[in-house]
């Protein structure tokens, strides 16, 4: 049993995944087949998407953990493992986030709405669990109604799986709450 199929299977979800799609390539064979579960957590609907890619040439493909908000809020939300330009970025301009604590920010880059990023910065359940994930986060655009928690190296078990929900469950709070929305 897969994951996906795992944790559907604990929370009550449905779960469903495509036949197997087999592609000759001057490279070999590759093998595709899509998984996905579909539950809700504390009237929060939540799914998990793989494209899962394997055979000659196996790539990674992402699994996703997507939370879908009520409504549409008008936010944006970006955030993801520092990378080398960051750091540089932090070095030259060091005042940029002072709001975000020292460990997050030297973990994390932050971009959206300042306004939830705040917000999210004064969150210590959110910082106890973001703390040593590979993780990306985003809201795709300033109308959304969905987060989308990327973890860099999939879901290791329905333990981690939780820490995520919790992850985005104050995520979800904090757009909730935060008011008029302002970008940088």
């Amino acid at each position: 049993m897969n994951i996906i199929e795992e944790i559907s299977k604990k929370y009550g979800g449905n779960y469903a995944e495509e036949r197997t799609k087999k592609v000759s390539t001057p490279n070999g064979q590759n093998i595709y087949q899509p998984k996905k579960g579909i539950l809700e957590i504390d009237g929060t609907k939540i799914s998990l998407n793989s494209n899962e890619v394997g055979g000659a040439m196996p790539v990674t493909e992402p699994l996703r953990v997507i939370l879908y908000l009520d409504k549409i809020y008008n936010t944006e939300l970006t955030i993801f493992p520092k990378d080398l330009w960051n750091d540089f970025l932090d070095f030259i301009m060091p005042k940029r986030r002072d709001f975000i604590p020292p460990p997050l920010r030297k973990q994390f880059w932050f971009g959206g709405d300042k306004t939830l990023l705040k917000k999210l910065a004064t969150d210590k359940i959110l910082i106890e669990n973001l703390l040593n994930e590979r993780v990306y986060i985003e809201t795709k655009s300033k109308e959304t109604d969905w987060i989308i928690l990327t973890p860099e190296y999939g879901i290791e078990n329905i333990k981690q799986f939780e820490k995520f929900v919790i992850i985005l469950k104050r995520i979800e709070e904090k757009i909730k709450t935060a008011g008029n929305n302002t970008y940088n």
